[in-house]
């Protein structure tokens, strides 16, 4: 079965750069969102399945556990790796 490619598009990037305040920011609110959805009322491994038969396949396979764990796992860490701590 043939499957359909997906089209991306993307969004113009503004010519000027974004401010370190603004990436900051966002790192923190990714990783505190991942975080509290980890700690929500489902299992790892019911998120793990609903990302998983969300997610598009790779080459007709789904894409495997382990990567999608990691993909969080790193979710997770992206403020402590990033960004100095102002303690």
């Amino acid at each position: 079965m043939a499957t359909k490619p997906i089209k991306v598009k993307q969004p113009d990037l503004p010519s000027d750069e974004v401010p370190l305040e603004v990436l900051a920011t966002a790192i923190v609110s990714i990783a505190e969102g991942v975080k509290a959805f980890r700690k929500g009322p489902l299992t790892d491994k019911a998120i793990l399945l609903l990302i998983q038969n969300a997610a598009p396949n790779l080459d007709g396979r789904p894409i495997p556990i382990k990567v999608i764990s990691a993909v969080l796992e790193g979710a997770e860490s992206l403020a402590k790796v990033y960004l100095k701590s102002t303690r």
